[in-house]
Formats: structure tokens, C-alpha cells, sequence
């Protein structure tokens, strides 16, 4: 009988060490799904944050020549012209608003990041920017000081974006670093206080 059961117990051995090796194994498999799965994950919000940062750039950069047109014009056909630009430019504003979404996903104070008064700011500059001078002859002065404090609005919010590195498109593992908010959220902050000291 003792013969029986150690013969039991050899086996029973064997078959519970290949059982956690297995066990181990498919642990380890499916933290590492878990890991990529995470990583891509991180990939693709970095892509957004890249995508609507480019394109915030580009808005603000692009507006700055429109409010120049606009300060310079002589006459009401001129400001047609650059109305037209304006609303055209206008357009890619609201990645401005996609990138303070982001920013507030990704901080440990969203509260700091409000796409509603983003959205406000652009909504009140494209308004401002298509009531100026519907008349013949140079700006009125009132006219000539708001477009002024806007350009220098726009012109803050392009230094604040020219902190963003451009150069990462092609580089996964920046991008990655994008999502945890790393070297850009503190760039959406200062473009939220720029946006409100305008809107005061």
C-alpha cells in the first residue's frame, strides 16, 4: 500500500509543476497582451494630441496675417477679402478646443481646462473679426484698437505654441509620452489664460 501511494505521489509531482509552468506562462502572455493593448492605446491619444496640436498651431499662426490684412485695409471691398480669409482660418479653430479636451483627460486638474470658454473665444473673435469696417475708408480708431489687442492675443498664443515640438510625427514612443501629457499641458494652460485675459 505504501508502495502505491508514493508511486501516487511521484506522479501527482510532475503534473502540478507542468500545471503552474503552463499557469505562469499564460500569465505572463496575457500581461503582455495588456501591456500592448495599453501602449497602443497610449499611440493613438498621442496621435490625437499631435493632430490637434498641429492643426491649433496652424490656426493661430495664419490668423496673425488676417488681423494684419485687416489693420491695413483701406476699404470696405478689401475687408471682404479678408473677412473671407478669416472665416476660412476660422475653421480650424476648434482644434484649439480638441487639444484643451485632451489636456483636460490627461491632468490631474481638469477643472484647469474649459473646451466651453475655448470655444467662446473663438466664436468671439471670429464675430468681432466680421463686424469691423463695414464702410469705405481705413478703420476707426475703436475699430483699429480691437483688432490690435486681438493680433497681440493670437501673437501670445503663437509664441505659447512654438513650445510644442513639431518634429515628433514619425517617433512612437514620443508620441506615447504625448498621451501622459508630458511637454505640452503646461503649453494649454498659458493658451487658457491668453484666451481669458482677451476675453476680460
Amino acid at each position: 500500500m505504501e508502495q502505491q501511494q508514493t508511486g501516487k505521489r511521484s506522479i501527482a509531482l510532475p503534473i502540478t509543476l507542468v500545471i503552474l509552468v503552463f499557469s505562469l506562462i499564460g500569465n505572463v502572455f496575457l500581461y503582455s497582451q495588456f501591456l500592448q493593448h495599453k501602449q497602443e492605446n497610449s499611440f493613438v491619444k498621442g496621435q490625437k494630441i499631435f493632430a490637434a496640436a498641429m492643426e491649433s498651431k496652424q490656426y493661430v499662426d495664419e490668423m496673425i496675417p488676417v488681423l494684419d490684412a485687416m489693420l491695413q485695409s483701406k476699404s470696405l471691398e478689401e475687408r471682404l477679402n479678408v473677412k473671407f480669409d478669416a472665416g476660412r482660418v476660422t475653421a480650424k479653430g476648434n482644434a484649439v478646443a480638441k487639444l484643451t479636451e485632451e489636456a483636460a483627460s490627461v491632468s490631474a486638474e481638469p477643472e484647469k481646462f474649459s473646451s466651453e470658454s475655448t470655444l467662446a473665444f473663438l466664436a468671439n473673435a471670429e464675430k468681432g473679426l466680421q463686424s469691423l469696417g463695414s464702410y469705405n475708408g481705413a478703420l476707426n480708431e475703436e475699430e483699429q484698437s480691437y483688432a490690435t489687442g486681438l493680433k497681440s492675443s493670437f501673437e501670445a498664443m503663437s509664441k505659447t505654441m512654438n513650445g510644442f515640438n513639431t518634429s515628433i510625427a514619425d517617433n512612437r514612443i514620443a508620441l506615447i509620452r504625448l498621451s501622459s501629457g508630458l511637454d505640452w499641458i503646461d503649453l494649454v494652460s498659458k493658451l487658457q489664460e491668453t484666451m481669458k485675459s482677451a476675453s476680460n
